[in-house]
């Protein structure tokens, strides 16, 4: 009688282990999960917050913000985090989407509350300080610019510009004074 026991409990087990009860989080103004493939309709579960120490320091630094969104930090590939210089960061971190004057932000945030950087895409580039757009028309004449990140952290403002001319492709890291920290070139 136990063997029939066990022989059932595994089957059981095996059948659960081989059904789809995936979930999908996705991190907006409402978190919704969507529930087991037994039941479709979507649970809506509350926003996500980080802890209150995170969130203070958040409105200290900008006290302006609005249509705040918190989620955990992810690996996030429109930045080169390499190119950042900031500090190497883990899941344990939040991010938070933001608007300030009518522009779209993110910023990073460590679990004890301490800023990390922050990224904003810039879609005019005549919006640029004059010192990187003469930069740019200096060392990349001809280039057209498919793209710019500001990001910002505790020691710098930098400028991560895409550009391209044909099949050449460049990547360029400057500074507010203009200064190139970083390039990246391929034909």
């Amino acid at each position: 009688m136990k063997r029939n026991w066990i022989v059932v409990i595994s089957g059981a087990f095996l059948l659960a282990a081989c059904g789809d009860n995936s979930t999908e989080t996705t991190y907006n103004d409402k978190t919704t999960e969507t529930a087991p493939t037994t039941n479709t309709t979507p649970t809506v579960i509350p926003e996500y917050n980080p802890p209150d120490n995170v969130r203070t320091a958040f409105q200290t630094k900008y006290p302006n913000a609005s249509n705040v969104t918190w989620a955990p930090y992810k690996p996030y590939d429109r930045i080169n985090w390499e190119w950042t210089g900031w500090p190497s960061m883990d899941t344990s971190y939040y991010a938070v989407n933001y608007t300030v004057d009518n522009k779209p932000h993110m910023s990073w945030w460590d679990r004890i509350g301490s800023w990390i950087g922050s990224s904003s895409v810039v879609e005019d580039s005549a919006m640029l300080p004059d010192l990187v757009k003469k930069t740019i028309k200096n060392n990349y004449a001809g280039y057209k610019i498919t793209s710019i990140d500001e990001e910002n952290d505790k020691n710098r403002t930098v400028y991560e510009i895409k550009l391209e001319k044909g099949d050449a492709h460049a990547r360029v890291l400057v500074d507010k004074n203009g200064k190139i920290l970083k390039k990246d070139a391929k034909a």
